[in-house]
């Protein structure tokens, strides 16, 4: 028997949030997109907005095929509605970023240390990933734990956001 979205317990987003795409998300959706249908339908409804940055861009589109290239660039920029700029207030919050990771350093992607340092910079945006160890919940808080079914398989997303309690850069909105 296949869960759905809507009757799973743990399935709960928050109403009129922000979410920026990890590259694990894309992937899974250019794989499966028939899977992604009710979780879209639910960002649709609870007004959430998807958001990247050029790192995650590059490291979905990526491909030899020009074909593919051409099918992933069109999901891409059909599914996110901004891409969030890389600027010096970023740059100069990375090092701090990876001063925080510490021994958990080890293994991380540049573009998993970006996507921790935006949600970093603007705590009200959420990152949705799949990518659960790069995102130690000694820095990050874990939230919104959800599932979602393929045909052989179960991808486990969840929802994180910087540990406001120790947030110590002046709070920033969204630009856009």
């Amino acid at each position: 028997m296949t869960r759905t979205l809507q009757n799973m317990v743990d399935f709960k987003l928050p109403k009129v949030a922000t979410l920026l795409v990890d590259t694990n998300f894309f992937i899974d959706l250019f794989s499966h997109r028939d899977k992604y249908r009710e979780l879209f339908y639910e960002f649709e409804k609870k007004e959430i907005v998807l958001v990247a940055c050029d790192f995650v861009k590059c490291e979905f589109i990526r491909t030899k095929d020009k074909q593919k290239l051409e099918e992933k660039t069109k999901l891409f920029n059909e599914t996110i509605s901004t891409l969030l700029p890389i600027d010096i207030k970023i740059s100069e919050l990375l090092v701090s970023t990876m001063a925080e990771y510490s021994h958990d350093l080890d293994g991380v992607e540049m573009t998993d240390l970006f996507l921790g340092t935006f949600i970093k910079r603007y705590p009200g945006l959420y990152l949705l990933t799949r990518n659960h160890k790069d995102f130690p919940t000694r820095i990050f808080t874990r939230s919104h734990v959800f599932s979602i079914e393929h045909d052989r398989d179960v991808k486990t997303y969840a929802l994180y956001q910087y540990k406001k309690s120790e947030l110590k850069i002046q709070a920033e909105d969204i630009p856009f």
